[in-house]
C-alpha cells in the first residue's frame, strides 16, 4: 500500500517482500514490528497505570512465575507487597511450563521471553541479560571450542541463538546432553563441573559474585529476554498490581547491577534487548 511504501523511503528500508506465496517481513521488518509492539504495550502499561488510581481494591492475587524468579526474586517482593496492601491474600506458584492466565484463573502472570498473541494486556519489566558462564579454570580460549562444549540445558531453551563476539555477528550452540528444569539446577551443575551454561543475570549474579562461576568467553554477547507481567482485563487497573510490577521492575534491575559489578572490565556487556 501507500503508507507502506512511504513508511519504507522514510526509513530506508524494505520492511516486506512479495513472494509466490503471498507477502512476508523482510529481518528490517520483523525487527520494526517487534519494536512497534514494544511501544504499544508501553503505552498500554502507562494508561493501565494513570487509570490505577481509580481502581477498586483487590482482596486476593493468584500468581504464577517461573522457578528462578519465584526462588531469587519473588520472596522479598511479595512481602514488601503484603505491607503495602493490609487484608491481600497472595498465592504464588512456580510453573516451568507457560501457563494461560484466563484458562488456569491466575490474576496475572510473569512471562519471561517473547509473548503468545493472547499477551495482550502485557506490562514490559525490563530486559534480563542472558550470560555464558562456566566454573573457573574452565573458560574457553575461543568461539570455536565455546561452540563445540557441551551445555547444561533447560528447559525451553532454544539450541541455538543469536550472540555477538568482539562485535561480530555469530549463532551460539547451546548443546548438551544434560537438561534440566530451572537455571538454578543448570548454574550448580555448572558450578561443579566443566560445562558450559547460559544464566539469565537473576541466577548468575549470586555465583558470579562467589567466584563459583566465570564468564565461559569474555566478549561474547547474548541477547536479553524481556520480562512481562501479564493481567487479565478485569484488573487491568488494579494498584496492587501495578505495585506488583514496580517491585519486580526494582528487583530486576538490582539484578542486571549486582551482575554488571560482578563481572570483569573485559567481560559481557548488557546486549541489546531480544524480541
Amino acid at each position: 500500500s501507500r503508507q507502506i511504501a512511504d513508511l519504507e523511503a522514510s526509513l530506508g528500508a524494505a520492511l516486506l517482500v512479495r513472494t509466490g506465496r503471498g507477502v512476508r517481513p523482510t529481518s528490517a521488518g520483523e525487527r520494526f514490528l517487534e519494536r512497534a509492539r514494544h511501544v504499544l504495550r508501553e503505552l498500554d502499561a502507562a494508561a493501565v497505570e494513570v487509570r490505577g488510581e481509580a481502581a477498586p481494591a483487590m482482596k486476593e492475587l493468584r500468581l504464577s512465575a517461573p522457578p528462578d524468579l519465584s526462588s531469587r526474586v519473588l520472596p522479598a517482593v511479595l512481602a514488601e507487597l503484603a505491607k503495602r496492601h493490609a487484608g491481600l491474600a497472595i498465592e504464588a506458584r512456580a510453573d516451568t511450563r507457560r501457563v494461560s492466565l484466563l484458562e488456569e484463573s491466575y490474576d496475572a502472570v510473569l512471562r519471561l521471553g517473547r509473548l503468545e498473541p493472547s499477551d495482550s494486556i502485557a506490562r514490559p519489566l525490563g530486559a534480563i541479560s542472558l550470560i555464558a558462564c562456566a566454573a573457573p579454570g574452565s573458560e574457553l580460549p575461543n568461539l570455536a571450542a565455546l561452540q563445540a562444549a557441551e551445555h547444561v540445558r533447560v528447559d525451553g531453551m532454544r539450541a541455538e541463538m543469536p550472540a555477538t563476539y568482539r562485535g561480530r555477528p555469530v549463532r551460539l550452540r547451546c548443546e548438551g546432553r544434560l537438561r534440566v528444569a530451572t537455571f538454578s539446577e543448570a548454574g550448580e551443575i555448572a558450578a561443579h563441573g566443566a560445562r558450559v551454561v547460559v544464566l539469565p543475570s537473576t541466577s548468575a549474579a549470586p555465583l558470579l559474585a562467589a567466584g563459583r562461576l566465570v564468564p565461559a568467553l569474555p566478549g561474547v554477547v547474548l541477547p536479553s529476554a524481556e520480562l512481562h507481567l501479564l493481567r487479565t482485563p478485569r484488573h487491568r487497573n488494579s494498584a496492587v498490581l501495578r505495585d506488583l510490577g514496580d517491585l519486580v521492575a526494582a528487583a530486576i534491575e538490582g539484578a542486571e547491577r549486582t551482575t554488571r559489578e560482578a563481572l570483569p572490565q573485559a567481560g559481557p556487556r548488557r546486549a541489546r534487548r531480544a524480541g
